[in-house]
């Protein structure tokens, strides 16, 4: 949102928009050529540890799926995510088997979405020796924390002012 808004100049005439309007400063600082720069909100987004919509959205992904097997709650949504067998590999381990789509607009939906996302996380987890997710006993805020602190570290792996690709992806 701030790039649009410091993005390239649009152009059409501007004499005969400012004739037209009453602006308090004069012709000539109006008609001043200005030099807009492309803002780079990365450093922003990591100084003050917020999430992308893109981080956010898998955040809270995380989340719901985290609670849904822990509490057992709603019942329906619990029954469809069923765990994974077993497997050789260790990021196979406490998976959600991903539901079949049939319709591309099926892959938006939660339990497509979630499982999916849930699923590469707790692989990504397998791959740095960590398994927290086996637990369902600790808190929610505690697994909230570690879920946002991980995304926060994802997005602001890389180039220190541009946005990557693998920033959104794990």
């Amino acid at each position: 949102c701030i790039r649009l808004l410091f993005g390239k100049k649009l152009n059409f005439d501007h004499a005969e928009y400012y004739k037209t309007c009453a602006r308090a400063r004069s012709i000539d600082e109006q008609l001043a050529p200005k030099d807009y720069v492309l803002e780079h909100t990365k450093p922003l987004f990591t100084e003050l540890k917020l999430l992308t919509v893109h981080n956010l959205h898998k955040l809270f992904l995380l989340n719901e799926i985290f609670k849904i097997k822990k509490y057992r709650y709603p019942i329906p949504l619990y029954t469809l995510l069923k765990n994974s067998p077993e497997s050789i590999r260790s990021c196979l381990r406490n998976n959600i088997v991903v539901p079949g789509y049939k319709l591309e607009t099926s892959r938006q939906q939660f339990l497509f979405s979630g499982s999916t996302v849930w699923n590469n996380f707790n692989c990504k987890m397998a791959q740095l020796g960590l398994q927290f997710l086996s637990d369902l006993s600790t808190s929610c805020c505690v697994v909230k924390n570690k879920f946002k602190k991980f995304l926060l570290d994802v997005q602001s792996s890389g180039h220190p002012e541009l946005w990557e690709d693998h920033n959104h992806n794990f």
